[in-house]
């Protein structure tokens, strides 16, 4: 009836295929060692090696199956699209794998990674199926019925009735409606007694205060949950949740749709990635610096001013890739921009150095970034952060929704043309693109396409 129902449900379903992948590898381990023995291969470790990886297993199967959709709409008439999906999903598993094993330097028998995969996806499209059966029963059907007994005006009630979709109302057994207005609270209670009602659904849109409070009260007595319309009209938010706050149940409009435990590993993603990049790239940023001093005067290091989340400002860093001097003479070059909007795009900017024009064409000049990040400022993916003063020159109040999340080192935009897109309004639609289709997979997608377009400098100047 409510999302944090079907959350709930796919949190366990996903939690289920975890340790069906887990019983994949499991398997996969006893087949190989089966097999090995009967046609005289070479031994294979022994099954402690492997059970580091049950953890690797178990969150990457799901989570890649949830990046495909798997957990949208597991439907019977949908089978086919299930087995697709399932089967793609377990490549992509078996993929991630190797390629964690090989950053690792692993050596693991391969076979038994493929095993993972398919064993693992036949157990996870068997559950599938079992759970499409299941849902197709009548007894399953009836255990996840609430009766439902509507408190306020009939009219109000009828609206909402015809609003819900075609699975809540399969979660509900209506008991009718209860106006407070005309019945007394002696009558609500006879009611929740003689029907035995499991949900009141308060339809707060005509219902006085100390009517609902009778209700609230009555209700918490007799502990018989209840679902609360507001009753009025808001603009559509992607995420609405309850919480307490001065000891009163208020409601939470959040700026984005995702979860907050899907942000935290996001957030946790970001500084261990960051961490170990600025590692790992530190001789290659070394030698960027030491290129950037012998080639021209002045500092390696550009600092600037960025908008951050919500505006905030930041001080961003890039190695330098102009002259000395350059934003003093940005005045003069404002007759050539060539992005349409608020900010400032010029293709053959006279004041990049040679090297610069290297390191812009390749994105290496926004290395430094990583310390952003590593700051809490930035994030890998996210909308690229703009100056300030370009920021205050929006003159589109919904362009600021790019700033309700993490600027980034890359995203849509840096893959989809970057210099090339002239227009800063479909710079804007990528970038509220991803605020609004945002998931974890979307930004392992994004950070796999970064790649090619940094090392062949496409759309870069």
């Amino acid at each position: 009836m409510l999302s944090h129902f079907q959350q709930t449900r796919t949190r366990i379903l996903q939690v289920a295929d975890g340790c069906l992948f887990a019983i994949g590898l499991l398997a996969g381990y006893i087949l190989r060692e089966a097999g090995s023995r009967w046609f005289h291969w070479h031994a294979l470790e022994p099954i402690a090696a492997y059970l580091w990886l049950l953890p690797a297993v178990v969150v990457l199967g799901p989570l890649v199956l949830a990046g495909q959709g798997f957990y949208e709409a597991p439907r019977a008439s949908q089978r086919l699209r299930a087995l697709f999906v399932v089967l793609r999903s377990c490549a992509f598993t078996v993929i991630g794998l190797i390629l964690f094993l090989f950053v690792l330097r692993e050596q693991l028998a391969r076979s038994v990674i493929m095993l993972v995969g398919a064993i693992g996806g036949v157990l996870v499209y068997a559950r599938y199926e079992f759970a499409a059966w299941l849902d197709a029963r009548k007894f399953a059907s009836g255990q996840r019925q609430r009766r439902a007994l509507w408190v306020g005006q009939p009219e109000e009630n009828r609206q909402l009735r015809e609003a819900l979709t075609r699975a809540e109302s399969a979660t509900l057994e209506d008991a009718g409606d209860f106006d407070p207005a005309v019945q007394s609270p002696e009558e609500f209670v006879r009611r929740l007694h003689d029907q035995s009602i499991n949900v009141v659904i308060l339809n707060l849109a005509g219902v006085a205060r100390d009517q609902a409070s009778a209700v609230l009260r009555a209700c918490g007595r007799e502990g018989v949950e209840v679902l609360v319309r507001q009753g009025w009209s808001a603009v559509p938010w992607p995420r609405v949740t309850v919480d307490q706050f001065g000891g009163e149940a208020v409601f939470y409009y959040r700026a984005q749709s995702a979860s907050l435990g899907d942000l935290l590993i996001k957030q946790i993603f970001d500084y261990v990635a960051a961490g170990i990049l600025l590692v790992l790239l530190s001789p290659l940023l070394l030698v960027i610096t030491l290129a950037i001093r012998l080639t021209s005067p002045g500092p390696a290091l550009y600092r600037q001013e960025r908008a951050g989340i919500n505006g905030r400002a930041f001080r961003m860093l890039k190695f330098r890739s102009m002259r000395r001097g350059a934003e003093d003479e940005q005045a003069g070059l404002a007759s050539q921009n060539e992005m349409r909007g608020p900010v400032f795009k010029v293709s053959n900017d006279p004041r990049v150095t040679p090297l610069g024009r290297f390191l812009r064409r390749h994105s290496l000049d926004e290395l430094p970034q990583l310390w952003n990040v590593l700051r809490g400022e930035m994030s890998l993916v996210g909308p690229r952060p703009l100056p300030v003063a370009e920021v205050q020159r929006f003159d589109n109040d919904t362009h600021r929704r790019r700033l309700s999340v993490k600027p980034g080192l890359t995203c849509l935009w840096q893959i989809s043309g970057r210099n090339d897109i002239a227009d800063f309004t479909d710079w804007v639609r990528l970038d509220l693109a991803y605020i609004d289709q945002w998931s974890l997979w979307l930004d392992f997608k994004i950070l796999l396409a970064t790649i090619p377009v940094a090392l062949f400098g496409r759309g870069g100047r």
